[in-house]
């Protein structure tokens, strides 16, 4: 059975994000620190019970010592964070009273999405109580997050182009801090140290913006052109299919990078063919 201690500095590691490795190495410095804070308290006449409550006292809470030791870790993620879930709720509340007072639609619906995954991306970083794999929320969040903003944009180009110049290039920054921070989640803060894996993550990651940008467009033409259509749902199979082989690269790549890479290649095609369709139109 595990000592107070021990699940004291349990708690503080699973407020970080780190990698493996890195969360087993602090755990041990921790450790050591306060195995030692508790035998010189020990020395000064405390039982070992009391020296260990008040080694843990001294040293802080939980939530607030991991929050900290996080920040340092990964300085500014957290900052950049808060930065796009507050500049999108005020940019989705902006295109909304522009849509309802210009044209008279009102997009509820949309409203609702992007408000409510703004707030997400503001309790994220903020919480310090709720364990939870924030990696994988993160990401989630932030992709669906740009796909909102694809959205609004979308909605933006129906407008006067001389009263939206200002919103477009707000709904741009805004893509490009969601995806920036898609990569830094995903390549820098939590990836292991491997060079492959870091570039398995950067092809995955820009061929699937790719893909999905392409996919949207046939999907909202579609809508434009004749309305909704069951049969549109195939145009979003690429963006399954390319889910699909970034999981199984993952799990292959523990075994064998190279056929990793291989599948990585799939996906890069398809991009190259959807370039190729947009720059040379002749060729199909």
């Amino acid at each position: 059975m595990k000592s107070k201690l021990e699940q004291y500095v349990e708690n503080i590691v699973r407020h970080t994000e780190c990698s493996k490795e890195e969360k087993e190495d602090l755990y041990e410095e921790l450790l050591i620190h306060l195995q030692l804070s508790r035998d010189h308290l020990i020395e000064e006449g405390l039982t070992s019970e009391k020296a260990e409550e008040k080694a843990m006292k001294l040293f802080g809470q939980e939530g607030e010592i991991g929050s900290q030791i996080q920040q340092a870790l990964f300085p500014y993620r957290k900052e950049l964070m808060l930065t796009l879930a507050v500049s999108s709720i005020f940019l989705t509340i902006s295109t909304y009273l522009l849509h309802l007072f210009a044209e008279g639609d009102a997009y509820i619906g949309w409203l609702c999405f992007s408000m409510i995954l703004s707030g997400m991306l503001l309790f994220l970083p903020l919480n310090q109580h709720v364990h939870l794999n924030k990696k994988l929320w993160m990401n989630s969040l932030l992709i669906f997050h740009t796909l909102g903003l694809l959205y609004g944009w979308l909605t933006i180009t129906q407008l006067d182009p001389s009263i939206t110049l200002g919103l477009t290039i707000w709904v741009w920054l805004n893509i490009a801090l969601s995806l920036g921070l898609v990569y830094r989640t995903t390549i820098y803060d939590y990836s292991s140290n491997e060079k492959h894996m870091k570039i398995l993550h950067v092809i995955n990651i820009s061929s699937g913006i790719v893909i999905t940008m392409a996919c949207l467009f046939l999907i909202v033409g579609g809508l434009i052109m004749i309305g909704f259509h069951f049969m549109m749902l195939l145009f979003a199979i690429p963006i399954a299919v390319w889910i699909g082989l970034y999981a199984a690269q993952l799990k292959v790549a523990k075994q064998n990078m190279r056929m990793a890479f291989a599948i990585g290649m799939v996906p890069v095609l398809a991009c190259i063919l959807i370039f190729l369709s947009i720059y040379s139109p002749v060729f199909f």
